[in-house]
């Protein structure tokens, strides 16, 4: 039987670590070399990784930073993957849920783009949209009743 890996305080506090080298180099536009970092973060995360909520950290930043640039099937396959972590909560994070729409509608998945836009917004309402384009809302309210 397999057993679950610990994250030890040292694992801990260079995750930590990794994920605030990571924060910066994005911050200083430097994204390759973010999510380099960010990578080395997930290595470090013992297996099976979906058991650790540690791992919503980097998959998320991973994810946004390709979301940025416009990969939206990479980014995909980051926040489908934060999304099935069992421990972080990936289905309750509003984020995560709005991010994955979004890579749905963008790579044609219409289907899963009206339900993760929806639990998004169902979860925190029109708000959780207001920073983002306005394309997104605008699927979701064309074809979901009682959207405003």
């Amino acid at each position: 039987m397999d057993t679950i890996g610990e994250i030890t305080p040292e694992i801990r506090q260079k995750l930590d670590q990794l994920a605030v080298l990571g924060n910066e180099l994005e911050a200083k536009g430097q994204l390759e070399q973010a999510i380099q970092v960010w990578q080395q973060g997930l290595e470090l995360i013992p297996e099976p990784r979906q058991f650790y909520g540690e791992t919503i950290w980097f998959l998320v930043a991973i994810g946004d930073v390709l979301f940025q640039v416009e990969e939206y099937d990479k980014a995909h396959v980051y926040f489908n993957d934060a999304r099935g972590n069992l421990t972080g909560g990936g289905y309750a994070n509003p984020f995560i849920m709005l991010r994955l729409g979004q890579c749905c509608l963008e790579i044609g998945d219409e289907k899963n783009a009206i339900e993760y836009l929806l639990r998004a917004y169902m979860m925190e309402g029109r708000e959780i949209f207001e920073d983002e384009e306005k394309k997104y809302f605008l699927f979701l309210q064309n074809r979901v009743d009682h959207i405003e």
